[in-house]
């Protein structure tokens, strides 16, 4: 099963000392090279729901979801979303800070481009996205990538340049979603360069994301591709994970 976490940095402002001190080597490193405010905030938030995410995962990851579509869940955050999308739990920078464990803080390595991975934890796969102030983290017990993205403007030339014809005509099918198609696709190109550890330079031509069809085809260098692809929407941002089937 897919977990989907998601937190907002903006809070962290008052709690960024204490916060700083409670990262791994390996996220400090990449927060000591921002030198902008709202990046290094993104940054250790993204250190701190990630040993928030791992702790739930391997505590409650088997469980299934209870989702009431009718009403925001309990103290877990829990969003409910449209049937067959991903229940996204949102959790609070108190809760990041006061429930955090440096037990989960395992051994991070990068692979192929960059992609962090557990060193010694081959059975966890994680993946961690982030826009404007909001910062989501996946974890999976297969290889998975997750992008979060939308509420920006973009150009009909991007659609032409980095779509497909067949993802271009569905861009382009209905203008009244035009807006919520492009950014389906963008994320869901994303997640999967992510996924597969390339990096989105060397993929973004190369995969394709079909939608004549009851269930969205993924086809990578010519090739049906076995995966599965999760939608959720927050705040009018897209979210798409993609993990092997």
């Amino acid at each position: 099963m897919t977990r989907i976490y998601l937190a907002n940095a903006c809070s962290l402002k008052d709690y960024s000392e204490i916060a700083y001190a409670k990262l791994t080597d390996y996220r400090k490193k990449k927060t000591d090279k921002l030198h902008v405010e709202m990046p290094r905030l993104t940054s250790m938030t993204a250190g701190l729901l990630l040993n928030y995410a791992t702790k739930d995962y391997l505590l409650k990851g088997n469980e299934e979801v209870d989702v009431d579509n009718n009403k925001k869940l309990n103290h877990e955050g829990l969003l409910p979303l449209e049937a067959g999308k991903s229940p996204i739990v949102e959790v609070s920078i108190d809760e990041l800070i006061d429930s955090y464990d440096k037990d989960y803080d395992f051994e991070i390595e990068e692979m192929g481009q960059g992609k962090p991975v557990y060193a010694t934890r081959k059975d966890i796969y994680f993946n961690i996205s982030h826009t404007a102030s909001i910062v989501v983290v996946a974890i999976s017990s297969k290889a998975i990538g997750i992008d979060i993205d939308g509420n920006r403007n973009f150009s009909d030339r991007m659609i032409d340049k980095f779509y497909s014809e067949s993802e271009a005509a569905w861009v382009y099918g209905n203008d009244l979603t035009k807006h919520d198609r492009f950014f389906t696709i963008w994320t869901m190109k994303e997640a999967f360069s992510k996924m597969i550890g390339c990096g989105i330079t060397k993929t973004i031509l190369n995969v394709e994301f079909l939608h004549d069809t009851d269930k969205v085809e993924c086809i990578y260098n010519g090739e049906k591709q076995n995966v599965i692809i999760e939608e959720s929407e927050y705040l009018g941002y897209k979210i798409t994970a993609i993990k092997e089937a």
